[in-house]
């Protein structure tokens, strides 16, 4: 592991890992930096299962957000994600998205585990997850 100085100014850092890069960023000002430029990818770019396509669409969705453009890739990889943003800017679908794709429709087992600290955030994220899959795999809200 390659430590960096979390005093060497604003700009961000890399440190190697045994998985990968990872950024350590001045903490104070990240914080208070609000992402909204997206990079101007379409959910296509990621060939995504048709099924999970259409559901995204069918919600009216055209593009990622700029959560779900950071986010969707590195999770698709197998890669763990660790995001932060406002309410409404598209978390749910930021962590939903892969992990709808990455199930493996022919093996009839439990594959995921969604755990969220309240009984509205539960109810919503199983009505949110539902309109996307339309159907193509069961699901329970527990």
């Amino acid at each position: 592991i390659n430590w960096v100085n979390p005093m060497s100014g604003n700009q961000p850092e890399l440190k190697s890992i045994s998985t990968g890069w990872l950024a350590t960023p001045d903490i104070k000002n990240d914080l208070k930096r609000d992402v909204t430029a997206t990079k101007g990818n379409e959910f296509e770019d990621y060939c995504l299962k048709r099924e999970l396509l259409m559901g995204i669409f069918e919600k009216g969705w055209e593009k990622p957000s700029p959560i779900q453009e950071e986010s969707i890739p590195i999770a698709l990889s197998g890669r763990d994600i660790l995001a932060r943003a406002k309410n409404g800017t598209g978390k749910s679908g930021a962590y939903l998205i892969p992990l709808l794709e990455r199930l493996d429709l022919r093996r009839p087992r439990i594959q995921a585990l969604v755990i969220v600290p309240t009984r509205e955030l539960a109810l919503s994220v199983i009505l949110y997850q539902s309109q996307l899959v339309l159907q193509f795999c069961k699901t329970a809200c527990l």
